[in-house]
């Protein structure tokens, strides 16, 4: 059963439109929690992709809350393309945690942790990506384990992703890119959480995403390799405040840009508009990096960024923290950021343009 549906219903926000090439777009596989589609689980439907495939393979997931298991994408499972019938009505969620007692295998709750194999345990992710050429529109990823430590709603080992209006929602870990080198690329997305809840060593580019912090915490841990040129860009995104959340203690505290994890992090907030809780510092600590201060190869940028917390006046005295120059600038675009060897281009894949 084949079912015709736009590739990208909507994605307007700060000048940008998706459009599908041809309009639309056959669905290979649904999911409806109803009976109405293929499969009722999401892990089945990935799971009949055939292997090693170059042609792109559509799922179509009704409305639903899909919450029974625990997904991930196989290395083989390459070129998926997964649509949600609504972004706020097709969520995707899960609640597994790490953990270092009561659990199995470091995970919790135990019980649940049972339930699933080597593959999809690898870590605590709602979903995980291992094939390349992954792509999402309209879905929200959650892990709802709560502020109990590491719960990512997504992990990343693949290269070329693509989400177009989708949400992750987590309070610690929220994304981890895992793979040096890997590249992601994310539009009109909402990313929330907490503590070091954008993370890792990909390359990654977000435009026109809403960041949405809880107080206290830490949006970024980057850990971008020496030579990496870069690690994760945000431009034309929208810095904000959430009220309300689920750890006492975290209203009205501050928030932080990020903060070194490893190696020789990289980020740059180019044209966003900064939450007057943004913390003055920027990046208050350095977090058992003692280089991370004085060295040279932390990359810590900002262009033009504008709102109350965009004052770069009392940034901490790193020599990395600084704003970029016009010139520099321009090596700060989604075509030259995602390029590779490959000469990769999200824009060319979904026909994404800038008005």
């Amino acid at each position: 059963m084949r079912h015709n549906l736009l590739l990208i219903t909507a994605a307007l926000l700060f000048g940008i439109s998706v459009f599908a090439k041809n309009k639309t777009l056959k669905a290979d596989i649904v999911v409806a929690l109803d009976g109405s589609g293929n499969f009722t689980k999401i892990q089945d439907a990935i799971d009949a992709v055939p292997s090693n495939s170059e042609k792109r393979t559509v799922i179509f997931i009704k409305k639903g809350i899909y919450n029974t298991e625990k997904l991930v994408v196989p290395q083989d499972k390459k070129n998926i393309t997964m649509i949600g019938e609504s972004r706020d009505e097709t969520m995707i969620s899960y609640h597994i945690y790490d953990c270092k007692e009561g659990g199995l295998n470091n995970k919790c709750p135990a019980e649940d942790a049972a339930k699933w194999s080597k593959l999809i345990m690898q870590t605590s992710a709602t979903i995980a990506l291992l094939g390349d050429g992954f792509q999402a529109q309209n879905l929200t990823f959650s892990n709802t384990a709560g502020p109990v430590g590491q719960a990512p709603a997504l992990v990343i080992d693949s290269d070329k992703n693509i989400f177009v209006n989708c949400s992750f929602k987590s309070y610690q870990d929220t994304i981890y890119f895992r793979k040096l080198g890997k590249r992601s690329y994310f539009a009109n997305c909402l990313i929330e959480g907490r503590t070091d809840y954008i993370y890792g060593s990909g390359i990654v580019y977000f435009e026109a995403c809403e960041i949405h912090s809880f107080g206290g915490g830490w949006i970024t841990a980057p850990s971008t390799p020496l030579n990496q040129p870069y690690g994760f860009i945000f431009n034309k995104c929208r810095l904000t405040y959430a009220s309300g959340s689920p750890r006492t203690g975290d209203d009205g505290n501050k928030i932080a840009l990020g903060r070194p994890w490893h190696f020789f992090p990289k980020v740059a907030w180019i044209k966003c508009n900064m939450c007057k809780e943004i913390d003055p510092l920027g990046w208050p600590t350095t977090w058992r990096m003692d280089y991370a201060a004085t060295s040279a190869d932390l990359h810590l940028y900002e262009y033009k960024n504008i709102g109350p917390g965009a004052d770069m006046s009392n940034r901490a005295k790193w020599v990395g923290i600084r704003a970029l120059s016009d010139q520099e600038a321009r090596d700060y675009t989604l075509e030259k950021v995602m390029v590779g060897n490959d000469k990769w281009n999200p824009y060319a894949t979904l026909s994404i343009k800038n008005k």
